[in-house]
């Protein structure tokens, strides 16, 4: 028998018989249920999926215990009334975000470091640069040049440019910089 979900249906309008409604557990939530005759192949093949969640459900409240060799494992209780580490602040398996972190608590994350920060603008400013050089080879080079300190007069001697094409080439230069530095 498979469980079809009726919690919202009106059992009344419909001709279900009444031995086949049950209550059925899924997600420490019971639902309003009608047992659908199935072959037991089909019947384990549709609900292994929210087997596995409720398995991966259990597992993510269980503690994490240092194992024989000192490497974290799943305790195996089935509660904590006597484990040892029991009323001790235990790391679970659940996934933890720092929004939650934030939230539930007056954890913030620390700001000081910014090597990361740096260092994904220096990646993304080496993309910029290769593509401006696969693309327009002129503009990378202003680009770069730029970069260096030189001004519009410089480079227009550096790279035997006019002036105004500079000008507008920075321009250009312009959008595809803020579609690899736009902030998501």
């Amino acid at each position: 028998m498979c469980p079809m979900d009726i919690e919202t249906a009106d059992t009344s309008a419909h001709s279900f018989v009444p031995e086949l409604i049950r209550m059925w557990w899924k997600d420490s939530r019971q639902y309003k249920c009608y047992m659908i005759p199935v072959l037991e192949e089909l019947f384990n093949a549709m609900m292994r999926p929210d087997w596995s969640d409720d398995k991966r459900n259990l597992r993510s409240h269980k503690c994490r215990v240092e194992g024989a060799h000192g490497t974290p494992i799943i305790c195996r209780k089935a509660s904590c009334t006597g484990c040892p580490n029991a009323g001790k602040d235990m790391e679970t398996n659940q996934t933890s975000y720092i929004e939650d972190l934030k939230k539930n608590s007056s954890w913030e994350p620390a700001t000081e470091d910014i090597t990361s920060t740096e260092a994904m603008g220096h990646i993304l400013y080496n993309e910029l640069i290769d593509f401006l050089a696969k693309h327009q080879k002129k503009m990378a080079q202003i680009k770069l040049l730029e970069e260096e300190g030189c001004s519009v007069k410089e480079i227009h001697e550096m790279l035997d440019l006019p002036s105004n094409t500079i000008y507008s080439d920075r321009k250009r230069i312009k959008k595809p910089e803020s579609e690899f530095f736009k902030e998501d």
